[in-house]
């Protein structure tokens, strides 16, 4: 495998820091600029296969649940084992592929694979990695990287959606899919600028029976270097354990050592009596003392595990494994908890009803053009909104989860009112403050996880806040499908919009008088 060069943390918040920032920015503006464009993918796959909106919400909720089981092994195993940079780049086989597979696809339910599977695979690899480089690469302006990045998306929602209608109705749906299929290579080159960042701050993780048995061997033969000027052996040895006696060390295993090695120690004395050359015996003891005692220790350890049955080995391993995937102490942080609760209540109105705005569009007669203009201008606001927060994001001044509550708070009431929204400018108005209300999810929730967790658990916090929100997503898609099937409108489902935006962002206010642990 190759050895692709790093980066110290000088480059933190400079240098090659900001490389990563338009790297991340480009993975944005496509990986998220084609999620806000999947609307108009949506009525085409409806017309295609005269199918339901409820099996293709079910492809979208698939989808999302693929990405948060892809997610956590692409986090546990995959950053571990293949890294950040080579997964970024296989993001761009899976966009291809799952872009040939749509166009190809021969009925509504291969999209299960081709779209669900494929293409959640390739927003993984892409997306989690960029976001935790970001994280890495950023401290003091944390806040304006991720909006910056979470600006890439918006751009992407701008100029994504006219030029998707344009290759529809130039190429039809199978020869614009080939044609985005081919935007994912980008992920190519935006992998080779992904360095890895190697900070000051990390340790190398030592086992720690190891290090404490290391220690205290240290601090014997600190000991026996002290008293050996003015102790002959046997007064030494005894002096030394003496005063510290533990289970690792013994003086009648000493004792034992030194009767059998009796006749090869010798100890050199003065003319005056007085001993004055005891090092060398001393070192014997040292290195055979050592090991002797260490030894039946570790033999006891050894035998202990082999008497284990199988069972027990096999909990051990899986017990291995889930610490491997997730810090499992993060479940007794109760302000962590707080955060993705409210995660999970919000994350559906701030991500869906841009995808739900063409379909509803379309219930209310309007023609394909206007859906992509319906599209792209939520996106221009979604710019707007983004800038806004590059330059209030890191303001001391109001706390960035007071924010956060009040733009989802404002994002439910918007939505409550979905029924006044029945012809082209109240559906656009609609859009517009959408998405710079609801876009303060995506430019706020890493920054959230840092302020609530810290920088150590940035990769298991961004992970759980990425499982939470694909959950998220999972449910409400499907169910605002089914009731479009049993009500004939997609005004229910922008109730439940709604009614989590307004319940998840005033729950986050409660996080003063919630403690850290549990």
């Amino acid at each position: 495998m190759a050895h692709f060069k790093t980066c110290s943390s000088s480059s933190v918040d400079k240098g090659w820091a900001w490389v990563i920032l338009f790297g991340s920015t480009v993975e944005y503006f496509i990986t998220v600029g084609m999620f806000k464009t999947f609307g108009i993918f949506f009525v085409e796959y409806q017309r295609k296969y005269s199918t339901t909106s409820s099996v293709i919400s079910l492809v979208l909720a698939v989808q999302t649940i693929v990405g948060s089981v892809s997610s956590l092994l692409i986090m546990g195993v995959g950053m571990r084992y293949i890294g950040k940079r080579p997964l970024i780049m296989v993001a761009a086989l899976f966009g291809l592929c799952s872009n040939i597979g749509n166009a190809f696809a021969p009925d509504p339910f291969f999209l299960f694979f081709s779209q669900s599977t494929l293409y959640a695979l390739a927003v993984s690899c892409a997306h989690l990695p960029c976001t935790i480089l970001l994280g890495e690469y950023f401290e003091k302006r944390r806040g304006l990287a991720n909006s910056v990045a979470n600006l890439g998306a918006s751009i992407g929602g701008l100029a994504w959606p006219p030029l998707v209608v344009s290759l529809i109705g130039e190429y039809g749906l199978r020869g614009s899919l080939i044609i985005v299929g081919g935007l994912y290579l980008q992920f190519l080159p935006i992998g080779l600028l992904m360095r890895k960042i190697e900070l000051d701050n990390k340790v190398p993780e030592i086992d720690e029976k190891q290090n404490r048995i290391s220690n205290l061997v240290d601090n014997k033969i600190a000991k026996e270097m002290t008293f050996s000027e003015s102790f002959d052996e046997n007064t030494y040895v005894n002096k030394t354990f003496d005063e510290n006696d533990d289970s690792l060390f013994s003086k009648k295993s000493l004792d034992e050592h030194s009767n059998r090695n009796e006749k090869s120690q010798s100890i050199e004395m003065s003319e005056d009596g007085i001993n004055i050359k005891v090092k060398s015996s001393i070192k014997t003891v040292n290195s055979e003392t050592i090991s002797s005692v260490v030894q039946p220790k570790c033999d006891r350890d050894t035998s202990s595990k082999m008497d284990k049955p199988r069972h027990v080995k096999k909990q051990g391993k899986l017990r291995s494994i889930c610490q491997t995937l997730f810090d499992w102490s993060l479940l007794r942080n109760g302000r962590f908890l707080l955060l993705m609760t409210s995660s999970f209540l919000v994350a559906a109105a701030s991500a869906l009803p841009i995808t739900f705005i063409p379909p509803f569009a379309a219930d209310k007669g309007l023609e394909m053009s206007s859906l992509g203009y319906l599209v792209a201008i939520a996106g221009a606001s979604d710019i707007f909104g983004n800038i806004v927060f590059i330059f209030i994001s890191d303001n001391k001044k109001i706390q960035r989860y007071h924010m956060f509550s009040i733009a989802m708070t404002a994002n439910g009431v918007l939505c409550l009112f979905a029924s006044f929204y029945t012809n082209f400018m109240s559906l656009a108005i609609f859009g517009i403050l959408h998405t710079v209300l609801g876009g303060a999810y995506f430019c706020l929730i890493n920054v959230l996880v840092v302020d609530f967790i810290g920088l150590n658990n940035i990769q298991y916090g961004v992970v759980i806040a990425s499982v939470t929100k694909d959950v998220s997503i999972a449910i409400t898609s499907a169910l605002v499908g089914m009731i479009r099937d049993i009500t004939g409108s997609y005004v229910g489902g922008f109730y439940i919009f709604g009614t989590c935006s307004i319940v998840g962002g005033l729950l986050l206010l409660v996080k003063p008088f919630v403690s850290v642990q549990n």
